[in-house]
């Protein structure tokens, strides 16, 4: 099986397998398996951040569209998070929560406020990040979620590392995880029914936090999908800060 991501994605790698390892080749089980151990401890995150999307033919008149922005960013599992977006002094010009359940966006300049359940798509409408909240999580975490039920279904030696192939009970192709050398993750990618890929995350920039026991922690992601991409840089990152509990909550603000 090769997997390519649509040429539009331009940052995007071609993964393409490379050396197929025997099925009782431990390596790939004990990378798999040292990571979740490392990241499982992942609930929560706050950091600042710098988003630069493009996605093509997104603009309002169909034209190209490019963001950028610098944020603040809360985030905790399953699927919580609250992203401020900054403008001059650092002054939150528009706030998004999400409590995983319910919603709200408030735009200041555009004296806007919406409300309302989760979504399909609602993260594409607020910052064309093609990814449910719940995935944006595990995805700005570096804990990518696998099944109990979902099996290894192949392994290649890389130049640089490992990729590792996961399919469900059905053989329903579904997850594409790639390590490096030092056993970071590399890649997380998202697959469809066909074995073509939904979405892919590349991790980059890895640093060492304040946690010993914590695995180093990537401080670049790029999301790439055939809807366009967005880069992640974050800094001043802080695992499993203490959160208050409304801080995914936000109300209309006074005299509308």
């Amino acid at each position: 099986m090769v997997l390519t991501l649509a040429a539009l994605c331009g940052g995007c790698r071609t993964v393409v397998p490379d050396t197929p390892l025997p099925a009782d080749d431990p390596r790939p089980d004990a990378l798999v398996a040292a990571w979740q151990a490392h990241t499982a401890s992942r609930d929560a995150l706050r950091a600042t951040a710098r988003l630069a999307v493009d996605a093509p033919g997104a603009g309002e008149r169909g034209d190209d569209l490019a963001l950028r922005s610098k944020q603040r960013m809360w985030l905790a599992r399953p699927a919580n998070l609250r992203v401020e977006v900054l403008g001059f002094l650092d002054t939150a010009v528009a706030v998004l929560v999400i409590d995983g359940e319910r919603y709200a966006l408030h735009e200041s300049a555009a004296r806007r406020f919406d409300e309302g359940p989760v979504y399909e798509g609602l993260l594409w409408d607020a910052a064309r990040m093609d990814l449910s909240p719940e995935e944006a999580v595990l995805v700005i975490l570096g804990a990518p979620a696998l099944e109990p039920d979902w099996r290894r279904s192949g392994a290649w030696a890389t130049a640089d590392g490992v990729r590792v192939a996961f399919a469900d009970a059905a053989g329903q192709p579904q997850r594409l995880l790639e390590f490096g050398v030092g056993g970071e993750l590399r890649a997380n990618v998202q697959l469809g029914e066909d074995g073509s890929v939904s979405w892919e995350a590349e991790y980059d920039d890895y640093v060492d936090l304040d946690d010993p026991e914590a695995a180093r922690f990537a401080r670049s992601i790029a999301v790439s999908s055939e809807t366009g991409r967005a880069q992640i840089t974050l800094r001043n990152v802080t695992l499993n800060p203490t959160l208050p509990s409304d801080l995914f909550r936000l109300s209309a603000p006074e005299g509308g």
